[in-house]
């Protein structure tokens, strides 16, 4: 498998993708949590953490088919949430996060549910001191409060789950006005290059007052990329500043690491926020916790939203003022490095860009393709200064859809929709990124298609469909159960 192709490739094993109609067929019991702890401390966000048995669990998975159970829990409670944290333990730490499927949803009390959220595994033991498995953050849309909660686990039948716990939490602020604390905490800039910056009282808010400048001391790093992410919640929220929050609270309280991963963080207004304690921001960056053994030499930058074409919440475009913080900012710590950014070089194993995705060098689809497809621009735009990006961002000449079903045990269709004619090649993929089949490659009209595929001699498991339309490529996941 060639690097250009791993690259390519790697970002889809945590791809959410949309709802199997066999998930809304399923009448399996939602079942209540063994363990409800609320916690009000006056420092802390408002919390509650519900939690699930191994005993609880296994008495009531049920079977979705021959190899995949699936667990239904819900749970209320008198101390309302802006957002979820969904975690698991099992004995075999080393199972493959893209083997888990989730489902969240949310509402306040006496209301109905509305769609559900689809996850998967985000990060692993391995990446998490808390020693859980856990979903990407659930957040509730425009950060209102709710109240109760479903959660959906599918898993292989050979799992068995220890224990589950969710993690709800208000970061909403109890005292002040967030936007008034960014407009008052915008750091005044030393150096011509340094764009401005909200530190981190500008996003505290109602956080632990010790935890501002907390007790560790953080590790200086001499960086040589910048890895550029998206963090999955809503495009263009209301409070931006609350979301930095309910991060920072995800990031240390359920999974365990001593500060949020992030270095910066940036919002659809392009405001720029301090992430992870730094004493010495304006000469140096310190070790984060945004991309596993890549942390060690780079600087992690986060727009707030999602990016990812057919993920949940609904993804959408980077935003022109975000863009352009995005280029001042990576221009900024460049220039004091003196980093070329058209240059590579080797980072976590890799030879890759100086401006990378967390995508090339972790499994996972951030920044999403609608960023990850504009950094050979940005990158072009951090070398010349001329930090405004392009206006118009280009989109895909064709359109292409989940395949259905999905999960399938036999035949499953694809469709696309083409803007104009094209040259079309679909190919399949397994995990390793190793091509199996190509399934369709021909001149075709604008307009709408489909395609059916029905494996030959492929063990049950999760495979990719890739679409070449022009100089364009988009992939999408599937599961096929034998």
């Amino acid at each position: 498998m060639t690097s250009e192709f791993r690259k390519g490739f790697i970002f889809l094993i945590l791809f959410c993708t949309t709802i199997p109609s066999v998930w809304a067929q399923d009448t399996t019991i939602f079942v209540q949590s063994d363990e409800k702890n609320v916690q009000s401390e006056p420092d802390q966000l408002p919390r509650t953490v519900w939690s699930w048995t191994e005993h609880t669990v296994s008495n009531n998975l049920r079977s979705k088919s021959s190899n995949r159970n699936i667990i239904k829990l819900s749970g209320e409670t008198e101390q309302p949430f802006t957002g979820l944290a969904v975690g698991w333990k099992i004995e075999d730490q080393s199972i493959n996060l893209n083997e888990f499927r989730l489902q969240i949803r949310s509402t306040p009390q006496g209301e109905n549910f509305g769609d559900w959220t689809s996850s998967y595994g985000y990060l692993s033991p391995q990446e998490s001191p808390s020693g859980y498995y856990w979903a990407m953050l659930y957040v509730t849309q425009s950060g209102e409060t709710h109240d109760q909660f479903e959660v959906q686990i599918e898993m292989p039948t050979s799992i068995t789950l220890q224990e589950v716990k969710v993690t709800g939490a208000d970061a909403r602020l109890v005292e002040g006005d967030d936007f008034e604390n960014v407009q008052n905490s915008k750091m005044a800039s030393k150096s011509y290059d340094m764009p401005e910056i909200v530190d981190r009282s500008g996003w505290w808010g109602d956080l632990p007052p010790s935890e501002l400048e907390p007790s560790y001391s953080p590790t200086p790093i001499d960086i040589s990329h910048s890895l550029v992410h998206h963090t999955v919640t809503a495009n263009e929220p209301a409070n931006p500043v609350q979301v930095v929050r309910q991060i920072w609270d995800w990031h240390v309280n359920d999974n365990g690491w001593l500060d949020i991963g992030y270095n910066f963080l940036i919002d659809h207004e392009g405001t720029i926020y301090q992430g992870r304690y730094n004493p010495n921001l304006e000469e140096t960056d310190v070790q984060g916790a945004h991309a596993g053994t890549a942390n060690s030499r780079s600087v992690g930058i986060a727009l707030l939203g999602q990016f990812e074409p057919g993920a949940q919440p609904t993804p959408g475009q980077p935003q022109v003022l975000a863009l352009d913080a995005l280029v001042k900012t990576i221009g900024w710590r460049f220039t004091q490095k003196g980093i070329d950014s058209q240059s590579s070089g080797y980072l976590a194993g890799n030879l890759l860009p100086v401006i990378s995705g967390h995508r090339d060098v972790s499994a996972t689809a951030c920044p999403g393709e609608n960023l990850y497809q504009l950094l050979p621009d940005i990158r072009s735009q951090v070398e010349t200064g001329e930090s405004e990006p392009p206006e118009e961002i280009v989109d895909f000449p064709f359109e292409l859809n989940q395949n259905y079903p999905n999960p399938f045990s036999n035949e499953t269709t694809i469709s696309l929709s083409l803007d104009e004619d094209l040259r079309v090649s679909i190919d399949i993929y397994n995990v390793n990124g190793e091509r199996v089949d190509r399934i369709y490659d021909e001149m075709t009209e604008a307009g709408e298609h489909e395609v059916n595929w029905t494996p030959t001699g492929l063990a049950s498991g999760v495979y990719f469909y890739e679409i070449q339309a022009g100089n364009y490529r988009e992939m999408k996941q599937m599961i096929y159960i034998r």
